[in-house]
């Protein structure tokens, strides 16, 4: 295994993903479908970015207003590269948005469907 990879559940993925590069041809990020063999990683930022633009959408928020929220504590280019798939946000993060929010954006049952073998 090389130092760039890590070992998840007995099969290697890189250490940093990109969750955007993991999409099927033809699809339209975050709501296309994602390839067969995509990370966990993949998945969790695919979840987090449709759950970020939904409730931007719902509270009428760009990118900069959400930063605002947060005390400026997530900067908008950090919010842009998460609603692009471009880049995983750190827990911490989703934590911040989430209380700028008012609104869970971190998907709870992921690990279930993904170990159960389900499409998420």
């Amino acid at each position: 295994m090389s130092s760039e990879t890590i070992d998840v559940v007995g099969c290697e993925m890189p250490r940093e993903v990109v969750p955007r590069a993991y999409l099927a041809d033809g699809g339209i990020w975050p709501a296309g479908p994602l390839v067969p063999d995509a990370p966990p990683g993949a998945h969790l930022g695919q979840a987090i970015a449709e759950a970020l633009r939904a409730a931007m959408e719902r509270q009428r928020l760009g990118a900069r207003e959400l930063s605002r929220l947060t005390g400026s504590q997530v900067t908008h280019p950090t919010v842009m590269t998460v609603l692009q798939g471009s880049r995983l946000p750190s827990v911490h993060t989703v934590l911040l948005l989430e209380v700028a929010l008012k609104a869970p954006l971190y998907p709870a049952g992921l690990h279930a469907e993904l170990a159960d073998g389900q499409e998420p």
